[in-house]
């Protein structure tokens, strides 16, 4: 009897550390997935705006750039952020680009999503000139969330007309939080009006719409 208590005793005692153990190499695992593998498996936050012609992204891994190009027939890429040359992941996109002869456009805007409107100007001008070119364009940031959103909605705002709230709900799909990033929403609509007179002053739009979109969400 007693030596069957005393055999059970530390198996009780195991059962808790195996399932500390579990939990461990789980969260484990999942933190390997996210913070190490999934950009070189998966194209960061890689979505179609329109099929076949306009996409969307964060900033590609080296070892998928060129094979993502390649299979989307990518013509014409337009970075929202800085080259670094002390950057692998910009060389690989420049090299990828000069290999495939496409034509790289760079509108830097603050990681948050604001920044300097113009820029947000010339590059949804640059959509709709690719665009009516026949040209696939991919648009990207580094996280593929804020500049890349705000320059997405803006385009689908005020080119295509399409709804704010399929805009805003796209915005957090691709992990836009209306909480925690709201600045980026309040610069879209504070700008709106005058990117909408830009655009049209340019010939991007025929007409500034009426009245003009708020985005909200709702």
């Amino acid at each position: 009897m007693s030596d069957r208590t005393g055999g059970e005793k530390p198996a009780k005692k195991r059962g808790p550390l195996v399932v500390i153990l579990i939990i461990a190499l789980l969260g484990g695992g999942i933190w390997v997935w996210e913070e190490v593998l999934e950009d070189r498996v998966i194209p960061k936050r890689f979505g179609v705006v329109e099929t076949g012609m306009v996409y969307r992204s964060g900033q590609l891994h080296p070892a998928l750039i060129e094979k993502t190009l390649r299979e989307h027939e990518i013509r014409r890429i337009i970075s929202l952020r800085p080259d670094d040359p002390e950057n692998p992941e910009h060389v690989a996109e420049i090299a990828a680009a000069r290999t495939l002869g496409i034509e790289r456009e760079i509108y830097p805007l603050g990681g948050d999503g604001t920044g300097d409107l113009r820029n947000y100007g010339r590059a949804v001008r640059s959509i709709v000139r690719a665009r009516d070119a026949g040209e696939p364009v991919l648009v990207h940031c580094a996280a593929g969330a804020q500049r890349t959103g705000g320059a997405i909605a803006f385009y689908r705002l005020l080119v295509r007309g399409d709804a704010p709230k399929i805009v805003f709900d796209e915005m957090t799909a691709y992990d836009w939080d209306p909480d925690d990033d709201r600045i980026l929403l309040e610069y879209i609509n504070e700008n709106m009006a005058e990117l909408a007179h830009t655009l049209m002053q340019e010939g991007v739009i025929e007409r500034v719409p009426e009245p003009l979109p708020v985005l909200d969400g709702g």
